[in-house]
């Protein structure tokens, strides 16, 4: 009977996400147009905290379309866990909802990587349009049009320089824009460039040169510690690992962890334990000399 009852919820769920799905581009055109006149579900706050995270991760989704999209998997992960192991459902259900925040993490530090892995060559890019005779602002709007991670952030300078703000105070701005490493020092150069003129396609090739190797050195590093990094998230994913094959082999083994008062207290006490020995391990192997 409850085999028959997951089937036919999970059966209706799918055609409800299939229903939804095909109506999407009429719904996200809907929602466009109730952001352009001001009706958010979001308060102004959370949803000014979660765009800048999203714009951080480089996704291009509203705020409202991601909790969608959050809430849609948690209440699919919830069917499948309700019909491996029922007392597993809720707990199921909010560790999805907790790795959304991890995702985002993960997806920011990817980002950033690659935003500092193309600043070298956009400096190199201004250094060359300085040498043919241009000057900083029409490179910057040369790189600004382009596909370079950094095209957006330089599209906000040029759009404030075309304000009458003036592009070094433009560039000022630049770092409480995208806190990554290297780029207060690119704006001050850009900046000092644009303001003093004279040869500066040299001092700007040689930060150019400065943050490369400031990177190849970071890689080097992480070359080196790649063993350690695996060896911490082996150890950290196979408690949990465990637990999700023994819910799915014996269900009925993981029912005491749920359903009796010591059995939550120790489920508690484990998560809790391995929470703190990721966010230890994370400490060791993100630490610096």
């Amino acid at each position: 009977m409850l085999t028959i009852l997951v089937g036919v919820g999970g059966a209706l769920f799918s055609a409800t996400l299939g229903r939804s799905a095909s109506r999407l581009p009429a719904r996200e055109r809907a929602r466009r147009f109730g952001v352009r006149r001001g009706r958010r579900l979001l308060p102004a706050r959370p949803r000014r905290w979660l765009t800048r995270r999203l714009e951080d991760a480089g996704l291009a989704i509203e705020p409202e379309a991601a909790c969608e999209l959050a809430v849609a998997v948690a209440g699919a992960v919830g069917i499948l866990s309700f019909a491996l192991a029922p007392a597993l459902t809720l707990p199921a259900a909010l560790a999805t909802l907790a790795a959304g925040p991890v995702g985002l993490r993960l997806a920011r530090e990817r980002t950033t990587r690659r935003y500092a892995a193309a600043l070298p060559g956009v400096l190199e890019q201004v250094a060359a349009e300085l040498r043919g005779g241009g000057t900083v602002a029409a490179a910057v709007a040369t790189i600004a049009g382009g596909a370079s991670p950094l095209a957006p952030d330089l599209r906000r300078v040029q759009a404030r320089s075309d304000l009458g703000v003036g592009l070094g105070d433009a560039l000022a701005e630049w770092p409480d824009d995208r806190a990554v490493d290297g780029v207060r020092a690119a704006a001050g150069a850009l900046a000092v460039a644009a303001a003093m003129g004279g040869r500066a396609a040299d001092a700007i090739d040689g930060l150019a040169q400065s943050l490369r190797d400031r990177l190849g050195a970071a890689a080097e590093a992480g070359a080196l510690s790649a063993q350690a990094r695996l060896s911490a998230l082996v150890v950290g994913a196979a408690p949990v690992a465990y637990l999700a094959f023994s819910t799915a082999v014996d269900p009925a083994s993981t029912a005491t962890l749920v359903t009796t008062m010591p059995g939550r207290v120790c489920l508690a006490l484990g998560l809790g334990c391995e929470l703190l020995g990721v966010w230890w391990m994370h400490r060791i192997v993100r630490a610096r000399p």
